[in-house]
């Protein structure tokens, strides 16, 4: 198993379950079937008193992932641990997380809309990787600490932090608007595609600059927008409506002010961050751009390079290391 990785991924669509969709793909072809495992109603539904004679059940309920649970997302350890149990029942039985708990119960009644949404998204993924593995996918409760938690053979949804926009709990704790503004429920599926991708197509960071962080991220948008083609530019990115007619009417101003400021090829770190990093607006650019807004000029770079480049597959554009050989290749002018 490799290490976890804890992914604070941070707009409404309708998936249906079957036949052709968006791109042509028929999957109903396909027997698939992605279900969302609650580890967070099996937990907080059962007696506080009762969990340490009911640990071997989780573990063998919940498999890998109770562990990744209890050790990477609420960092209590592992069964083995002698303060384990005392410190399982103190997180179960803490009023926040319990009133959290509820809340999420109320807004998540049922998952069969996000089941629907990740059966077709993987389905469409074995369409494009025949032999590639298809991760179990789980729902968890952490008191707000992660979004999306991943490893190589699973994903986590931290129901709790896709609450709402008007969900009380995140003024409260200080998160900033704009990171509010993609914490509800129709933002799940393109997060968990998003972040399974980058854990299955790894940053070639031995070229490591602005354009080759852009390029990259790009890929992550198409590979993400490919399995999930009926989903909204404003939900996959996370932009308002505005912000995506934004970056479409100042696209070449924002190509223009990245060559003349001489940023693509910076290989500055904090330069990279502003860039590509979540945040109110991207420094570069005005006020009125989203933040990522020269994420959204990769994804346009990668668009244009698969346009030129139209038999290159799926399989084989996420396979390329050398971002700089995309923008080469494609003949990318921004109008």
């Amino acid at each position: 198993m490799k290490q976890l990785a804890v992914l604070a991924v941070a707009v409404g669509v309708l998936v249906a379950s079957c036949g052709q969709r968006g791109d042509g793909i028929d999957l109903s072809q396909s027997s698939l079937r992605v279900e969302v495992k609650r580890l967070d109603s099996a937990l907080f539904s059962m007696p506080v008193d009762s969990i340490d004679s009911s640990i071997a059940l989780l573990q063998q309920e919940y498999g890998t992932f109770f562990t990744l649970f209890t050790q990477g997302v609420i960092g209590i350890g592992t069964p083995e641990n002698t303060d384990f149990i005392p410190l399982l029942k103190s997180f179960v039985s803490n009023s926040m997380v319990r009133d959290t708990y509820l809340e999420v119960q109320r807004v998540f009644t049922d998952n069969q809309k996000l089941n629907r949404q990740l059966t077709d998204a993987f389905k469409r993924y074995q369409h494009y990787f025949p032999n590639a593995y298809v991760p179990e996918v789980y729902g968890f409760v952490s008191g707000f600490n992660n979004s999306i938690v991943l490893a190589d053979s699973c994903i986590g949804i931290g129901f709790d932090r896709y609450l709402g926009r008007d969900a009380v709990y995140y003024p409260q704790l200080g998160i900033a608007r704009y990171l509010i503004n993609n914490m509800h429920p129709e933002k799940i599926p393109s997060d968990c595609i998003r972040a399974w991708a980058i854990g299955t197509f790894a940053f070639n960071d031995s070229i490591n600059n602005l354009v080759s962080h852009m390029v990259y991220e790009g890929m992550l948008m198409h590979f993400t927008k490919r399995l999930l083609p009926t989903e909204p530019d404003s939900l996959i990115f996370g932009f308002t409506q505005q912000q995506v007619e934004w970056c479409y009417q100042n696209e070449s101003q924002m190509w223009t002010t990245l060559v003349e400021q001489k940023l693509l090829f910076d290989t500055n770190a904090f330069t990279i961050t502003k860039h590509i990093k979540e945040a109110p607006f991207t420094h570069s650019f005005s006020k009125e751009s989203p933040g990522k807004a020269s994420v959204w000029l990769g994804y346009k770079i990668v668009e244009a390079y698969v346009k030129a480049n139209p038999k290159v597959t799926l399989k084989e554009l996420m396979a390329i290391t050398n971002y700089q050989s995309i923008l080469n290749k494609s003949k990318y002018r921004p109008t």
